[in-house]
């Protein structure tokens, strides 16, 4: 399988980089801000002027035509750059609009809205499939019951994608205008409209998986970047820190848990061009996790005590790692599906 990009990818990844590089989060004198930060508007309306809210849908919705391959690239640049916008998230949205054909999609890529989701629990574990939840009625005349928590703050969004339970039976709803308290929307007879069922959530969580670890991608490969230029040009008793073989061993460690991890997010995006692939999500997700943490840990380390500092990026790179690792499913909770589905193949490739 060839994981080259081909020249129009090559051109979009460049774009996105001129792009993203002016939404980097500026140092204001207490070092680069990072965790969750407040919903950038202007930014959100160049990403959608560039397309990239529109990239894997087809163009009679409104996309460009693109795949979840160019999501996974994009997002990669978005990563480096260490853009605090919820693309991932987005997507995820956006995939279940999709799925069921809603006219709400053409806004979302145009960037006149936003969708969000908001598929957890408050205070539970991660089960989007087995929700608090409820929904009743039927047609237009929807209403849900709950509380459904988000991976970012939703005050800024004009809908929320969410699941619920109606009669037992899982659905995935729409509900615009919701009433949220920054991460957390609360649905007390809310209207909504219903999406779908299991599908429409596998495809929602597929995209916004691929769309997240390429984001990890390219936050990991900056973290090396920086790592490997720190051991070249940082000196100790005279010598660069690049000539102690532990050092570079180590470093070595990280370049093969970057590469590895690539493979893996690339054969994700590649599968789910052609279709839903959740065991293909959850390899990438798991890798993701597994060295997305190794990489970091090991950035900072490396980087001694300058690695711990507010105002440099490696800390930066691996706050967001750990926050990846955390969202739509960590690492613990995609290796257990993939467990669970062993018996059902006579044989099986070890990652």
């Amino acid at each position: 399988m060839d994981f080259k990009p081909n020249e129009e990818q090559r051109a979009l990844a460049s774009a996105v980089r001129d792009m993203a590089s002016s939404l980097t989060p500026k140092d204001d004198g207490n070092g680069a801000p990072t965790g969750p930060q407040p919903f950038d508007p202007t930014g959100w309306s160049r990403m959608a002027e560039m397309g990239l809210l529109g990239l894997p849908f087809s163009e009679d919705a409104g996309g460009f035509g693109a795949s979840s391959i160019e999501v996974a690239l994009a997002a990669s640049e978005l990563g480096k750059a260490r853009v605090a916008l919820p693309y991932a998230d987005a997507m995820a949205a956006a995939a279940a609009l999709d799925a069921a054909g809603s006219d709400l999609l053409a806004d979302v890529i145009g960037g006149e809205k936003v969708a969000l989701t908001a598929f957890g629990e408050k205070g539970g574990v991660w089960a989007p499939d087995q929700p608090t939840r409820t929904a009743t009625g039927s047609g237009d005349g929807v209403t849900l019951s709950g509380v459904g928590v988000g991976n970012t703050d939703l005050s800024e969004a004009h809908a929320v994608v969410t699941t619920a339970l109606a009669d037992g039976e899982l659905g995935v709803y729409l509900v615009e205008a919701p009433s949220v308290d920054r991460a957390v929307a609360t649905f007390d007879g809310a209207s909504a409209v219903r999406l779908g069922g299991r599908e429409v959530l596998d495809a929602a969580l597929a995209l916004g998986n691929v769309a997240q670890s390429g984001e990890a991608i390219g936050a990991m490969e900056a973290a090396l970047g920086m790592t490997v230029e720190y051991l070249k040009t940082r000196k100790q008793f005279g010598v660069p820190l690049m000539t102690f073989q532990a050092l570079t061993q180590r470093a070595a460690d990280m370049y093969v848990g970057v590469e590895l991890t690539r493979s893996a997010v690339l054969f994700a995006a590649m599968a789910l061009a052609e279709e839903v692939d959740v065991d293909a999500v959850s390899r990438a997700k798991y890798l993701v996790g597994t060295y997305g943490r190794l990489i970091g840990q090991e950035a900072i380390q490396l980087h001694g005590g300058i690695g711990m500092t507010a105002e440099y990026a490696v800390g930066h790179y691996t706050s967001r790692l750990a926050s990846i690792e955390r969202t739509f499913g960590d690492t613990r909770y995609h290796l257990a599906r993939l467990a669970q589905g062993v018996g059902d193949h006579e044989s099986v490739d070890v990652i």
